[in-house]
């Protein structure tokens, strides 16, 4: 069962006060890639979570897309945002506008203050919990604490070594009968897409995939069914 977030957070000293926080020149900025997509909505419905993981966050445009979706439908619920916000792949520092979105400050990336920023204004900062580290790191962290999720989202690296990873440690996270989904299965990412059909292979679970996201459920007792049709 998942402990308390915030008593976890608090243990290792993330306590989301950002009082001291110069935020001027900041204004909210939930740029994305799918943020809105459908399958994100169904997947909800069908999971019902209380608690998301989401690997890979951005700036916070899907978790914030979540998040409204859960109120929206009465669902109280928390969410993980593990990301190291240094840019997850190579595009995001060749392309030149999405390396300025990383807010480079000294040759570092500062895209974890428009990430938190982001959240403060639009409110829900509450209800999210950065985990600023690799998604290998942050598994093991959630794994010590026990950290369990009705809804994972998979959206990080984009190598198929790096996503099949994810996909490998993230699942033992999910609880039975909640869903995976993950973004960019698409032919401009063929790495994402090889590890996703690789892993659910594997697992021999039914998936279902449109609009450049698939999705699958972790099954109940050997028997699953895809979230969306």
């Amino acid at each position: 069962m998942t402990k308390n977030l915030r008593s976890i957070f608090e243990y290792i000293d993330i306590k989301k006060d950002y009082s001291d926080i110069d935020f001027s020149g900041f204004k909210v900025d939930l740029q994305g890639w799918g943020s809105e997509h459908q399958i994100l909505n169904e997947a909800i419905g069908v999971s019902n979570p209380s608690v998301i993981i989401e690997v890979g966050t951005w700036k916070g445009a899907s978790a914030h897309n979540m998040l409204n979706i859960c109120k929206t439908k009465g669902i109280n619920t928390e969410i993980i945002c593990v990301d190291t916000w240094l840019g997850s792949n190579d595009t995001l520092w060749l392309d030149a506008s999405y390396r300025a979105a990383l807010r480079l400050k000294n040759g570092y990336p500062t895209i974890f203050w428009q990430f938190v920023y982001n959240m403060i204004k639009t409110e829900m900062i509450d209800s999210v919990y950065p985990l600023p580290m690799t998604s290998t790191a942050a598994y093991y962290l959630l794994k010590r604490f026990e950290v369990e999720a009705d809804l994972i989202y998979i959206d990080a690296g984009h190598e198929h070594d790096e996503v099949y990873t994810d996909l490998s440690l993230y699942y033992n996270l999910l609880r039975p009968g909640g869903i995976m989904v993950c973004d960019d299965y698409t032919a401009g990412w063929p790495g994402v897409v090889s590890a996703i059909n690789q892993f659910v292979a594997e697992k021999k679970l039914p998936m279902t995939a449109f609009q450049a996201k698939s999705a699958f459920v972790k099954p109940m007792q050997g028997n699953c069914q895809a979230p969306c049709s």
